[in-house]
């Protein structure tokens, strides 16, 4: 009897294999390693803000760069990003030792809340700094503070600004260079202009007699992109650099004060929706009323279903091969096998296992020596455990099959 090997598998068909047998484990890892990799990377750049002036931002709108170098020359710079901080801040450090860099480009504040931070101010000893306030919030830090407009930049470049007082910080940083609109186009707004007890720059610059507040109408002045032109650093470092403690406010969401009562889900449902859902609901009905049908009973109606045999084979064998029931499928073939040959051999079709082996021994008896122990384990007792073995199997009975046919 022919003994048939199984050859050995392609690597491109081994892959596939190992793909189909293992793909849910191979998804769940590479999620993972995705969900790993991105959650690392959110959190190194969320170490970073991304807020201008910030005292963290390394971008040209950023401040990083003033707040590092007060930093190395040992002023402690303080980063605070709540009115509430802000304040707490300076109730804890001693009295005249802080100054407040407050900046709120987005104009979060109240008018009360400004108010209070320059009473906190006030009450501390403490100087601010405020960036571009806008006029309401100038208003509240000192009421001889007022807002003057815009300084618009010539086309080009608005040049460097003398500093045109008596102001000692501003006479120190000699001229400053606020941001021009980029291409320098005519008549764009360059930086805020400001009146107040001295005025420096022109009006970018307004201070109180002391300088206890002094409100700056460019951020430039400050930020990455531009402290090193002309004297801008002079005055920024002159500005935050007088007191040991230097309190960073960058105004937030998280200044926004919360609703004492949270509102329900009525009063925030539009007045119309109710009339709104109750026209649309009978305008339903009404449709469903006019255009309805009474259905009657199904009819049954028997219709042939024509089906290949291969496509029943070829689908079985695909319902074998994903159960992975390597054992029934070789007991199937086994089956399949002893059927044919008891017809073949005239048996009936009610012969026994034992009585067809028996058969099938008879039959090539003289034509090679089969023993009958073997033919029982490959007729009947060989059950694979592998997809290997099951093939070694289905092709050891096709070649018993064939070989009893031809003799």
């Amino acid at each position: 009897m022919t003994t048939f090997r199984t050859e050995a598998v392609a690597a491109p068909e081994r892959l596939r294999r190992g793909w189909r047998r293992h793909r849910f484990w191979i998804i769940v890892v590479a999620v993972s390693l995705a969900v790993a990799v991105g959650g690392y990377v959110l959190s190194v750049a969320g170490t970073r803000s991304g807020r201008p002036l910030a005292a963290d931002n390394p971008a040209p709108a950023g401040g990083q760069a003033a707040a590092t170098v007060l930093a190395n020359q040992g002023v402690r710079v303080i980063p605070a990003d709540s009115l509430t901080a802000t304040v707490r801040a300076l109730e804890d450090a001693p009295h005249g030792s802080s100054t407040v860099l407050f900046y709120d480009p987005l104009h979060l504040l109240a008018g009360d809340q400004v108010t209070a931070l320059g009473d906190a101010a006030r009450r501390a000893g403490a100087r601010i700094v405020a960036i571009e306030p806008g006029p309401l919030a100038v208003r509240r830090l000192d009421s001889r503070f007022g807002s003057g407009g815009v300084l618009p930049a010539t086309a080009g470049s608005p040049g460097t600004l003398p500093a045109g007082c008596a102001n000692a910080d501003a006479v120190a940083a000699g001229g400053i260079s606020p941001a021009a609109a980029p291409g320098g186009a005519a008549n764009a707004a360059s930086a805020l202009v400001y009146h107040g007890p001295v005025t420096c720059f022109s009006g970018v610059m307004a201070s109180t007699g002391g300088g206890r507040v002094t409100v700056l109408g460019a951020a430039a002045v400050v930020d990455n992109g531009h402290l090193d032109v002309a004297g801008n650093a002079a005055l920024a470092f002159r500005l935050l650099g007088g007191t040991p403690n230097l309190l960073w406010y960058i105004a937030s969401p998280a200044d926004i004060p919360a609703s004492d009562q949270k509102p329900d889900l009525a009063a925030l449902t539009p007045g119309w929706i109710l009339p709104a859902a109750l026209w649309l609901m009978g305008a339903a009905l009404v449709g469903m009323l006019w255009r309805g049908r009474r259905l009657g009973p199904l009819v049954e109606e028997p219709l042939p279903v024509i089906v290949a045999a291969s496509e029943t084979v070829t689908g079985r064998a695909r319902l074998y091969q994903d159960a992975k029931a390597v054992g029934l499928a070789g007991r199937t073939l086994q089956t399949a096998t002893r059927g044919r040959l008891a017809r073949y051999l005239r048996l009936g079709s009610g012969a026994d296992a034992g009585a067809v082996a028996t058969a099938v021994a008879a039959s090539l008896a003289g034509h090679g020596t089969v023993p009958h122990a073997r033919l029982v384990e490959l007729l009947v007792t060989a059950v694979p455990r592998t997809e290997k073995e099951l093939l070694a199997l289905a092709q050891e009975l096709d070649a018993l099959e064939e070989e009893v046919v031809t003799r």
